[in-house]
């Protein structure tokens, strides 16, 4: 029976050529079809466990530069290794970074050993908000020239060196910031933002002063850690970037066990406005350490606009600060109303507990508020020099502390709110100095001194 039908088949191949033809096409079409979905199915499920993938997109700068992307499924901190990178050596040992880096997302870096990034490297990630984090239990070192640029960024390590020429820098890069403040300013005025330090505004009359965004981030004052606001806008319907408000700054902390030796710049300076857009504010740094020396500069200044933004916060919880290291939280430079910059930022001395408000001679009519004074323990110092303005804006408060309170340069408090006609103040403190300053009330108040 097998015999007929392989016979039956034989003769209908040679009776019907052009059929037979057609029938074997279909079946390689099939074969192929079958061998394509196989593959593609294989690529997806591997895809799934692949570490981060390092994309070459320059062919130009390929031996020096990667763009990194993670992959969707690795949890958010996962640590890329030093090879992912295309260093040299691992992140428990040692790693030598020698290739800019240009990343799409956070980046999460974590070791028991050091690292090294070599001079002229750059590591950016220029979208607002974005994390870069280096967690490692040996000494971090950051060569000459090199740029660190995000919205936020982390170091921890036993010692860190940052290098001549070289930044870390989270300029005009915030993220959100906290929920219900008022640090962006309403309205079409260009003002500035507003953080440490309230962001100017060019509105002017005899009864009234105002001001553009406000202060926030009081109650984190010894360990900041909040994005500046953006500025105001002149016009809300100009498709033209004159007219747009400057970006709030990002933010930094450094976390060391011994010392830090810097010699380039810290920054988070809120971004400049256009011609008729108001600076963004400052953002946050915070600094612990045992030691921090150099010749370096740290800043959480506002940026420039037709209103200025309001200064950052900056904490410094160190046992030892070089006086060489340069700390800036002035506000941005108004265009619109050169004599009212934005108002001075807040650098804490957590180590010593003393607060400083300046604003490096830059003249402003906006105010800084002092919300409350710490009562226990007691701040050692408040210090307003170089043209700040500060307002302690209660009814009724004891602004004490162990040492001194100064007032120099161009230093100026306010005590009272316009809006009430009486309020009560007393100043306890070891000392008060004066120099080219002013002491000011609104209206009715009842200021008492206890000089001991």
């Amino acid at each position: 029976m097998h015999a007929t039908l392989s016979n039956g088949l034989l003769r209908w191949m040679v009776m019907h050529p052009l059929l037979m033809h057609r029938y074997l096409c279909w079946c390689v079409l099939f074969g192929h079809l079958c061998t394509s979905v196989l593959c593609l199915s294989l690529n997806r499920s591997e895809n799934l466990f692949l570490k981060p993938r390092l994309i070459l997109t320059d062919e130009s700068v390929i031996a020096t530069s990667i763009h990194v992307k993670k992959s969707a499924s690795l949890p958010l901190n996962d640590s890329l290794s030093c090879e992912d990178l295309e260093g040299v050596g691992s992140f428990n040992t040692t790693c030598l970074l020698n290739s800019n880096l240009y990343l799409s997302s956070d980046l999460y870096i974590c070791g028991t050993g050091n690292l090294e990034i070599l001079p002229h490297v750059s590591i950016k990630c220029p979208t607002e908000g974005c994390m870069v984090t280096f967690n490692m239990s040996g000494n971090v070192n950051v060569g000459e020239y090199v740029a660190i640029v995000a919205g936020s960024v982390v170091i921890c390590a036993a010692n860190l060196t940052v290098g001549y020429n070289s930044t870390i820098n989270t300029t005009s890069l915030a993220g959100p910031p906290p929920p219900q403040t008022s640090g962006t300013p309403v309205g079409t005025e260009g003002a500035g933002g507003g953080h440490g330090g309230r962001g100017a505004s060019c509105l002017k009359n005899n009864k009234t002063s105002f001001w553009g965004g406000d202060v926030y981030a009081w109650s984190t004052l010894s360990e900041p850690w909040s994005y500046g606001s953006k500025g105001g806008s002149k016009n809300d319907s100009a498709s033209d970037g004159h007219w747009y408000g400057g970006k709030g700054g990002g933010r930094v902390k450094f976390i060391v066990k011994d010392m830090i030796y810097l010699n380039g710049s810290v920054t988070a300076e809120g971004g400049n406005g256009g011609i008729k857009g108001g600076g963004g504010s400052g953002g946050s740094i915070y600094i612990r350490a045992v030691k921090l020396k150099g010749y370096g500069t740290i800043s959480a200044a506002g940026g420039m606009g037709w209103g200025g933004g309001g200064g950052g916060r900056i904490s410094l919880d160190c046992y030892s600060i070089q006086e060489d290291v340069k700390v800036s939280v002035h506000g941005g430079y108004s265009l619109g109303c050169p004599g009212n910059s934005g108002a001075a930022g807040t650098y804490f001395n957590a180590d010593l507990l003393s607060l400083r408000v300046g604003n490096d001679n830059v003249t402003t009519e906006t105010e800084t508020p002092l919300l409350d004074f710490s009562t226990s323990p007691l701040w050692s110092n408040v210090f307003v020099e170089n043209n700040a303005k500060v307002l302690v804006p209660l009814l009724w408060t004891r602004v004490q502390v162990r040492g001194q309170i100064s007032l120099y340069r161009g230093g100026e408090i306010v005590f009272g709110l316009s809006a009430y006609p009486m309020s009560e103040f007393e100043l306890v403190a070891e000392e008060l100095l004066m120099s080219d300053s002013i002491i000011k009330v609104c209206y009715i108040c009842f200021l008492f001194f206890h000089v001991f």
